[in-house]
């Protein structure tokens, strides 16, 4: 029998209700497609408190009593490192049971991954699943792009080799565990071909260029949820009602989780300037911020994103809070426009399922909607740097809002793209690559 053991930090949590993000969603939206399969055996391990599938051979590891979204840097790097040692030890403990010819270790993350080193010198063929370049997202956030990240990974490299060079822990959860990611994975499944090529220019002297090309699989995720039903309309009638809504109305809407690198801040400062220019002067326009804060500078970033939007004075700005599944269904149907003004977004989730809801997308230019967003489904626009970003946003957002009738256009043709990425496409491919290890 052949074997998948699933390392999913993130899985085993409620996710109705738990701000965790587009990875942790994806590891159960992997474990339900996968747990049906009897062609092989399918084992979890996850810190959440409940099993993510009925029936599943699932295996909480250092779990933390209160959860995961309220920790702040340093607690998070002491459960990534929990969770990298009991894993790891789980696993090999086991290796009678769980045999490295007849078991694929597929990794959904990367700081918070077991050791893959003792795992691959144990024989294990590994898979990782790639939902953040945590070196990229790094230098976004904390080093505001001063470097490029491939300069960023040769420095660890030439630095990693000097014995008195000791980088704090927190550090090597960023590039020592990327690199031992990289270098132990026999495939890396990344969500877009922009993560890939950043990947190769840091990474491609580490195991060579063309060694590391066919290791990559570029898989975007697409949607699993099915179409609006009128159950979801009579949910969004009710809303509309709620909200003192008229066909006047223009909505806008944005939805991830609040942290620093959604860049919410950015699309409401863009706001505040058509305000102070009068360029939305007598308009009812609404935003609907959709989202817990979650993670490190959650809680901080959330009184931040909440003071600003506090001094808007035209634009009312409401913040639903976390949506389950049902309720973004129906919130999405209020929506004219969806916008994801993210710093640094992997994917993008987010995106792809206003597109499936028939929404027009104005996004940053991240890496995942460059592959996913057609060009007359949306806009995207490219941030030279984060203080330039509000007024290029600004002029975006004015230019798509002059012409209702193209921005449903816009919406038609985003729905039709996104019907044609199916989750369980992307799911296969995956289950297919890990197989392909075992062969």
């Amino acid at each position: 029998m052949k074997r998948l053991v699933f390392v999913a930090s993130h899985v085993g949590y409620p996710m109705d209700r738990t701000p965790l993000g587009g990875g942790a969603m994806v590891g159960l939206q992997l474990v339900r497609h996968w747990h049906p399969d009897a062609s092989w055996s399918l084992t979890v391990l996850g810190s959440g408190p409940q099993t993510p599938v009925g029936g599943c051979d699932y295996h909480r590891l250092a779990g933390r009593p209160k959860g995961l979204v309220d920790l702040g840097e340093l607690d998070y790097a002491r459960f990534c490192r929990d969770f990298e040692a009991e894993t790891t030890d789980w696993i090999l403990e086991r290796g009678k049971d769980y045999p490295p010819r007849d078991t694929v270790i597929v990794v959904n993350d990367v700081s918070e991954g077991p050791a893959l080193a003792k795992l691959a010198e144990a024989g294990y063929p590994i898979l990782s699943i790639w939902h953040v370049d945590v070196v990229d997202y790094f230098n976004k956030l904390y080093l505001r792009r001063i470097v490029a990240p491939e300069r960023l990974t040769r420095l660890h490299e030439r630095m990693r080799g000097a014995a008195d060079w000791i980088l704090p822990d927190v550090l090597n959860l960023v590039f020592e565990k990327q690199r031992e990611t990289v270098y132990y994975s026999k495939r890396m499944v990344v969500p877009s071909r922009a993560m890939a090529d950043t990947l190769m220019r840091c990474y491609g002297g580490l195991i060579g260029r063309e060694e590391l090309e066919r290791r990559i699989v570029v898989v975007p995720w697409g949607v699993w949820s099915g179409p609006p039903g009128p159950a979801d309309e009579n949910r969004a009638a009710e809303l509309r009602e709620y909200y003192e809504m008229t066909e006047a109305t223009t909505v806008l809407m944005t939805l991830s989780r609040i942290s620093p690198e959604k860049g919410v801040h950015l699309l409401l400062e863009a706001l505040r300037l058509l305000e102070a220019n009068g360029e939305i002067a007598g308009k009812d326009i609404r935003l609907f911020i959709c989202g817990e804060p979650a993670f490190m500078m959650g809680q901080a970033y959330g009184r931040k994103v909440r003071a600003a939007a506090a001094k808007l004075r035209q634009v009312k700005v409401v913040f639903p809070g976390y949506l389950d599944a049902a309720a973004k269904r129906a919130y999405f149907r209020l929506g004219d426009l969806f916008i994801s003004p993210s710093i640094h977004e992997s994917y993008g989730l987010n995106v792809v399922e206003a597109m499936h809801a028939g929404l027009p997308v104005l996004a940053s230019d991240h890496y995942g909607v460059r592959d996913t967003l057609p060009p007359d489904a949306g806009r995207l626009v490219h941030y030279p740097t984060p203080k330039k970003a509000p007024p290029l946003l600004a002029a975006a957002l004015m230019d798509m809002l002059s012409d209702r009738g193209k921005l449903k256009k816009m919406g038609e043709t985003a729905r039709a793209a996104a019907a044609a990425m199916p989750f369980s496409a992307a799911a296969d491919a995956v289950g297919l690559a890990a197989r392909g290890l075992l062969n």
